[in-house]
């Protein structure tokens, strides 16, 4: 079943339209309520008011909250995945046995294996079972020595390098500058950064740098220890807590938001909050038939178990959430009328004034 079997009374780009809206609040429903909560912890979220809504309508839209991305957040911050990135990449069947792994830079700009059927099934399952890296300043030499390297050649090229260098050219300003801006203790020496990151990198800077205000965004944040219940240290925590702040704040078309041309019914917004990202996998893989309920999780018999994808514990989107109501009488078959506005979904109102 789809929006347009549903719908019949609809005009293809309002069906288009809706689709579109329907695609682009999943992936930021999945990003606000399943990544942000396994990276910020629930305290951060709670100050911020960033916690998740289970029912009704979010109503705090701020006409004068900038969304735009911070170059902080792009160039430094939300890059705090670098550090998880493991060395070799699993390929599991899809019964979750073991089958082999493959160095993670033999992958990347050299995706050959996809082209064999079933293959791409195979990695997902390998990233569901893989543990990722921890969050610190190791981060592996299949992208630090041999990212985007040549076949036949022994080295490629430095991706924190490429990181450090984007920063200096956007102007970034220092790690202890955004210390400052976050309200974060004050670090004034080398012997300060111990309290905040272990000794040998604390050493480690104080040989490369004159001054802790000279430190790189990035290369400070992802030497922070974690916080508890966090996976970032206090810093990135920070900047990326902010950011996501503005990004629902300051956005009028947030899918939560009521009394807006794109505002979903409540019936709707109720749907789409019952989707999640294992939901989709099954909906969008070959021969995916059980995972773990929450993919961002490693599986556990008692925490996090396995289901079926056709058993009733992962949802499927509720269409008839969709279905027009009342009927449209016949005369809207026979096309000698238009439906009225008021019944299109969201987007048609915001088409109109573009258009």
């Amino acid at each position: 079943t789809s929006i347009k079997d549903i719908t019949k009374y609809w005009f293809g780009t309002t069906v288009l339209q809706s689709n579109k809206s329907t695609i682009l609040t999943n992936i930021k429903h999945i990003i606000f309520n399943g990544l942000k909560p396994k990276t910020l912890e629930f305290d951060i979220l709670d100050k911020i008011s960033q916690n998740v809504y289970l029912q009704g309508y979010w109503n705090n839209y701020d006409p004068y909250t900038n969304p735009s991305m911070t170059v902080a957040f792009i160039t430094a911050a939300f890059r705090f995945g670098h550090t998880l990135l493991p060395s070799t990449v699993e390929r599991r069947s899809v019964s979750h046995k073991y089958i082999k792994s493959r160095r993670l830079s033999k992958l990347i700009r050299q995706p050959w294996d996809l082209y064999e059927p079933g293959v791409l099934d195979e990695y997902y399952m390998g990233l569901m079972h893989q543990p990722a890296q921890a969050f610190d300043d190791s981060i592996t030499q299949e992208v630090t020595n041999h990212l985007f390297e040549e076949p036949g050649e022994h080295f490629g090229v430095d991706l924190i390098s490429f990181n450090l260098q984007r920063g200096r050219e956007a102007g970034l300003p220092s790690y202890t500058a955004y210390r400052n801006l976050c309200g974060l203790p004050k670090i004034n020496s080398f012997y300060d950064l111990a309290q905040h990151m272990t000794n040998s990198t604390a050493h480690k800077y104080a040989q490369l740098y004159s001054s802790v205000d000279d430190i790189d965004l990035f290369s400070g944040g992802v030497s922070e220890r974690p916080q508890p219940g966090s996976l970032l240290g206090p810093t990135f925590t920070c900047i990326i807590a902010l950011q996501f702040q503005r990004l629902r704040k300051g956005d009028r078309y947030w899918y939560e938001l009521p009394d807006q041309p794109s505002s979903f019914t409540p019936r709707q917004l109720s749907a789409l909050r019952k989707v999640r990202l294992s939901r989709l996998l099954c909906e969008n893989t070959d021969r995916i038939t059980t995972l773990q309920t929450y993919l961002m999780v490693l599986p556990d018999h008692n925490l996090n178990p396995r289901v079926s994808c056709q058993g009733g514990v992962l949802p499927h989107l509720d269409l008839s959430a969709w279905r027009e109501q009342p009927e449209y009488p016949p005369s809207y078959v026979r096309g000698e009328h238009r439906a009225p506005k008021s019944h299109f979904l969201p987007f048609y109102s915001l088409l109109n004034s573009l258009f």
